[in-house]
């Protein structure tokens, strides 16, 4: 080649824009179309067919999950669908909020579970473990083999939980809600002893951050601000449902250590009514236990009914100022939801009735509430509604509902026809309401009234020698699995079989009745009943 030698110029191609919306003859011939219509002009020159396909289908709309931001915001957040979150929001978050609206499970879980992975696992092992739980009770045997992504989620959850308290040693809320996700876990497989170490713990979380506020009140952040907002406005309710929850089935649990309430403020609400209520509750459960106990031994002193007098009247005016916020709500057009009243009523019913004959040995001072019985039991129809076709008692509840009321009717009420409306009614109880489980506590109160009304005709009342004391039901630690009821190592392989709350099996059961008057010895009857 030489110097200076004139090359070729190089071709270049006439840069066009795409066009993507021509005719179909054209696309398939790779050239452009000018779109003109009917027939475009390539078209009509060589004498093809021109032909313009429909516009695109719009893309299929994925599926999406509606979760709400934390309680300082109000525009929901819209998240690609999980199925495990997606079981979650549709079939349970609502069911495990109960009547009054605490949003814990449907917002404040749901928009956790959307950053935490500690928390979308625990959701994700929650809804398995909850189908698995509904298999169950359908199965003839009373139990199914256990879903292994369950656990694996379960595993998930903890290694990711473990690494969040590393990372954020100071952040509270996660650990919190992780207690009580892991603790519905246990309460929906039975596993007693294993819910309350995820109580405790949360119960110990919430006494430090106490103590650390106290102590230091320099919330550090607005982060760490909204977080303990999050856990006054969600949480710490939660806890104190656990508590009753927990006292009403034997297990006494520490307080939530929540700030001072305003004991004598106005009822803004009924979710407002319901939580002074609880913290009337526990106070008053704790003190029956104690009262329970001294009065058996004939050991009540002036002290303890000074203490009764007190909680009486705080209960008293806690039902008054219910009656105020009716006749407000009522005057605003905005009536209460008749279930949600309904509910408050049966506890405070109970509670009601139980103050009033703690310091009392007899059994027969419930006689005087007969009425007060009859009412209970009402309210409990309304809300479970029998011979209405309802449906299936759901699994578990985390909230008071009625199965303890119902389980205390049956028991300290003498009337014959009231305690068995209330031994029918235990059967449309949650399947589990907390550590209670309403099979349990059906056959229990069945046999408590058989033991109590053998020698009757039917129409007396069972006398004080014939009585049962205490509230004695045994929880699922207590049952015994007997060879051909259960696999022979459901005990040692717990996490392999998923039992129903309903599960076939022998209940150990331990009766104490004092045949010999109230000043007489005890006399215990050991009894195992068949489930």
């Amino acid at each position: 080649m030489t110097a200076g030698l004139d090359l070729a110029p190089k071709r270049t191609r006439e840069v066009t824009s795409k066009v993507r919306t021509g005719c179909s003859t054209c696309k398939a011939r790779r050239v452009k179309c000018d779109e003109a219509k009917p027939i475009c002009r390539r078209c009509a020159v060589g004498g093809r067919k021109c032909e313009y396909n429909a516009a695109h289908a719009a893309p299929r709309r994925r599926n999406v999950v509606v979760v709400y931001l934390s309680p300082t915001q109000s525009q929901p957040v819209f998240f690609v669908n999980d199925r495990g979150l997606d079981f979650f929001h549709q079939n349970l978050a609502a069911k495990l909020d109960g009547q009054f609206d605490s949003k814990f499970w449907s917002k404040l879980v749901m928009q956790l579970s959307h950053s935490e992975p500690s928390i979308r696992h625990a959701v994700s092992a929650i809804s398995i473990i909850y189908q698995d739980v509904e298999l169950s009770l359908q199965h003839p045997a009373g139990y199914v083999n256990a879903n292994p992504k369950a656990q694996q989620e379960w595993n998930k959850a903890i290694k990711s939980l473990s690494a969040r308290i590393q990372a954020h040693p100071n952040s509270n809320l996660v650990p919190l809600t992780c207690c009580l996700l892991f603790t519905c876990i246990e309460l929906l497989k039975g596993s007693v002893e294993s819910s309350m170490c995820h109580v405790q713990s949360g119960f110990n979380i919430l006494a430090a951050l106490r103590r650390n506020s106290d102590a230091a009140p320099d919330l550090g952040s607005n982060l760490l601000c909204n977080d303990l907002k999050a856990i006054e406005d969600h949480i710490v309710p939660m806890f104190s449902g656990l508590n009753v929850l927990c006292s009403l089935a034997g297990r006494i649990t520490p307080p939530t250590y929540a700030p001072v309430a305003k004991k004598d403020s106005h009822q803004q609400d009924l979710t407002h009514s319901r939580r002074q209520l609880v913290e009337i509750s526990d106070t008053c459960i704790r003190f029956i236990g104690k009262a329970s106990t001294k009065a058996a031994m004939f050991q009540i002193d002036v002290d303890d009914f000074i203490e009764q007098v007190k909680l009486q009247t705080r209960l008293d005016a806690w039902r008054d100022r219910l009656d105020e916020l009716l006749e407000r709500m009522q005057a605003a057009g905005n009536p209460a939801k008749q279930d949600a009243l309904n509910l408050l009523l049966v506890h405070y019913k109970v509670i009601y009735i139980w103050m009033r004959v703690c310091t009392t040995a007899g059994e027969t001072a419930t006689d005087s509430y007969h009425t007060d019985f009859e009412e209970l039991v009402h309210y409990a129809e309304q809300i479970a509604k029998p011979g209405v076709g309802m449906t299936t008692p759901q699994p578990l509840s985390f909230d008071i509902q009625i199965l303890g009321p119902l389980y205390y009717t049956t028991l300290k009420c003498r009337h014959p026809a009231i305690r068995r409306r209330a031994l029918e009614m235990l059967q449309l109880a949650p399947r589990r309401e907390g550590l209670w489980n309403a099979h349990h506590a059906y056959v229990t109160a069945k046999r408590v009234i058989e033991l109590e009304e053998r020698h009757l005709n039917g129409q007396e009342l069972p006398d004080e020698t014939l009585r049962l004391h205490g509230l004695t039901l045994p929880d699922d630690e207590s049952r015994i699995y007997n060879l051909g009821e259960m696999p022979f190592d459901f005990r040692m392989f717990d996490h392999s079989i998923v039992p129903s709350p309903a599960c076939p099996g022998t209940l150990e059961a331990v009766f104490h009745t004092k045949p010999w008057g109230l000043s007489g010895e005890w006399q215990t009857i050991t009894e195992y009943i068949k489930l």
